[in-house]
């Protein structure tokens, strides 16, 4: 009999919303009415509402931290290291404008050198990056190098729109070349962001040019959809390697969920701040609403989607962007808006499979023997 799986669970918190750059793409997701005024989450309460029971829920876990701007919190330190003591990992989403050499070494002090660090990458074009951000392309390289020289890990996070669309070959080619992970986030339309929709991109660019690019380089294989690596072929990696990950397709509600600095509660990141909210830490424990919540048990199991989603081989290990499908149809339940995939049921196969799970087998590789992912998965 096979024991029991190792599993990884993400838990992405929003510590605060101030920043100190204004991005196009950051800033569409908060309104006037997104806090609702609550308070924000204190540091004691971070600690033992958020920290503690991520540690709880799943032992094997990381916090990514974002904003917003962690690091203009006062205690952003102090919190670091406490989610070192518990034995995890720290991701730090940053724009890295306040990174510095001394800045590092405090943050790999703290974190006991269990931190990994994600930039924001839009575009190889400094044009087309400074359009979606103040602090221009040069920031990123710098911080980059920096964590280099300093032997701290980092990846990349791509938010797709339509702006980035004619770069985001160049841009994902030169990591590949690199072989630097990446992370694509679609935007969306999420507070502000609904004043955006000329952004949203569609089907036709999923198929013609945004999957293309990313099924081709193995290391972008976290968290995109669609997704085609068959379910009987992961189910046997996963029992070679006893291990079992929900990163793969759209994450909501499997291996990850999203909380904004003031506690509330969405199964992804993209859903903060919207009518998909499945509860708040100060008002019941995170580890029993991950086990019991409604709308994360249905993601979780994957029966109640609608649609071609519904019927899709693929179901599994990829269901669709929920959040995408939300902001289209007003239902996170519904088929993904921009999946190019028409299956007639559940035996129908997509001509890239083969290639997908060769990429797949790939990536899990690169989990599997290269540090720090060795030790997180």
């Amino acid at each position: 009999m096979l024991k029991e799986q190792k599993k990884f669970f993400l838990c992405y918190f929003e510590s605060t919303r101030k920043c100190n750059i204004n991005c196009r793409y950051c800033m569409s997701k908060f309104s006037d009415k997104t806090a609702k005024n609550q308070k924000e989450l204190s540091t004691e309460e971070i600690k033992h509402l958020i920290i503690d029971e991520v540690k709880k829920y799943c032992i094997h876990s990381a916090v990514a931290f974002s904003g917003g701007e962690h690091l203009l919190r006062p205690d952003a330190f102090e919190i670091l290291e406490y989610t070192s003591k518990l034995g995890l990992w720290s991701f730090i989403n940053t724009n890295g404008t306040f990174l510095n050499k001394e800045i590092i070494r405090k943050i790999k002090k703290s974190t006991d050198s269990r931190v990994i660090f994600v930039f924001p990458l839009n575009s190889l074009s400094s044009r087309v990056h400074k359009w979606s951000r103040d602090d221009g392309l040069g920031t990123i390289v710098k911080a980059a190098k920096l964590c280099q020289k300093q032997q701290v890990n980092f990846f990349f996070i791509v938010t797709i729109s339509k702006n980035n669309l004619h770069t985001l070959k160049d841009t994902i080619d030169l990591l590949k070349t690199q072989q630097i992970p990446v992370l694509r986030s679609p935007f969306v339309l999420r507070g502000l962001g609904k004043l955006y929709p000329e952004l949203l991109f569609d089907k036709q660019d999923m198929k013609e040019i945004i999957h293309p690019v990313l099924r081709n380089y193995h290391l972008s294989y976290v968290s995109y959809t669609p997704f085609f690596a068959s379910p009987e072929f992961l189910q046997s990696k996963w029992q070679e390697l006893n291990i079992s990950l929900g990163q793969f397709g759209c994450q909501a509600a499997k291996g990850f969920v999203g909380i904004s600095a003031e506690g509330d509660i969405a199964p992804c990141v993209h859903l903060l701040d919207s009518e998909i909210n499945c509860g708040n830490v100060r008002e019941k424990p995170l580890s029993e609403i991950l086990k019991t919540n409604e709308i994360i048990v249905k993601l979780q199991n994957r029966n109640s989607l609608k649609g071609k989603c519904g019927i899709c081989r693929y179901k599994y290990t990829c269901g669709g962007c929920r959040a995408l499908a939300y902001y289209k149809t007003g239902d996170y339940l519904q088929e993904d808006p921009t999946c190019f995939f028409e299956p007639a049921d559940e035996n129908t196969k997509s001509e890239y499979e083969q290639i997908q799970n060769e990429n797949t087998s790939e990536f899990i590789n690169f989990l599997k023997n290269k540090q720090p992912w060795s030790s997180l998965f």
